[in-house]
């Protein structure tokens, strides 16, 4: 079963900007061990990345401007910058998957199984695996590898992406170990 990891808006905007997720720092280290881990087994890692044109999208409408295309805040933090070889899917719309290639890349790269880590775990995070799940993609969300802007909303929302989605959900030291 080929696996890639897709790290999730972990973007200067949500990290330490305009709309900060606290629990944005407390996943970093664990995203950044399964980084290094998919690097020195050559996964293919997917940085997807919320991208948005100003006065277009209509998730500005909603939550300010954020993530807009070509600014600080729209970029992966340095910490886990992408590298040669990863690839970055800019999305204009929750799911990493909605108007964008990345089922295409994975399916070239014949991925079938998709680690889902970064924020928001009750948005992007979960509409994310919904469309993973609905084009036949196998699921792990390492618990301690995605966060909320509520944190009382992150334990509810994984049970519910292992219920209705068959989510594998595990710390991130369980799955390395079995990677």
């Amino acid at each position: 079963m080929a696996t890639a990891l897709l790290i999730i808006d972990m973007l200067n905007d949500f990290v330490s900007g305009r709309m900060k997720c606290e629990g944005a720092k407390v996943i970093l280290p664990n995203i950044r061990l399964l980084l290094d881990h998919a690097r020195r087994k050559r996964m293919p890692v997917v940085h997807v990345c919320d991208s948005h044109y100003p006065g277009v999208d209509a998730e500005l409408k909603l939550w300010g401007p954020h993530a807009i295309v070509g600014t600080k805040g729209a970029e992966v933090i340095e910490e886990l910058k992408p590298i040669k070889g990863e690839y970055v899917i800019r999305k204009r719309r929750y799911s990493g998957f909605f108007e964008t290639d990345l089922d295409l890349l994975l399916r070239e790269l014949k991925v079938n199984r998709l680690i889902l880590t970064g924020i928001d775990t009750s948005i992007c995070v979960r509409h994310t695996a919904a469309d993973a799940f609905f084009r036949g993609y196998s699921i792990t969300v390492p618990r301690d590898a995605v966060a909320t802007w509520d944190p009382a909303d992150n334990e509810p929302t994984i049970k519910y992406l292992k219920e209705i989605y068959g989510a594998e959900t595990l710390t991130t030291e369980e799955l390395a170990s079995k990677l």
